[in-house]
């Protein structure tokens, strides 16, 4: 018969995790992850009850769609008009051959 059982403390989860034993010790309080409780309200952790709280905490990505491609220069700007401040604006920037003067 097997009476070694392992256990940890929420500070030693709270070590191994990075977090506050507070932290640990309010996720079991609030009963998001199993533990087991021994006179007043001592809390212990076993590993299968670490990996559940791992678990709830894990936060899952979705895949990013690809980005969509954006084709310059084909889009009809003509409907925009323009303003004189913009005709002023293109008319003293330096100009690209080919580009046409308003």
């Amino acid at each position: 018969m097997r009476t070694e059982i392992e256990t940890m403390t929420p500070e030693q989860v709270a070590e191994m995790l990075g977090t506050s034993g507070w932290w640990v010790r309010e996720q079991a309080r609030r009963g998001r992850v199993p533990h087991l409780r021994f006179g007043h309200g001592r809390i212990v952790l076993l590993p299968e009850h670490v990996d559940a709280l791992i678990r709830l905490v894990t936060v899952e990505t979705a895949p990013r769609p690809a980005p969509e491609v954006v084709q310059a220069a084909t889009a009809d700007l003509s409907a925009l008009g323009s303003t004189p401040a913009s005709v002023r604006a293109h008319r003293r920037r330096a100009h690209v051959p080919g580009d046409p003067l308003f």
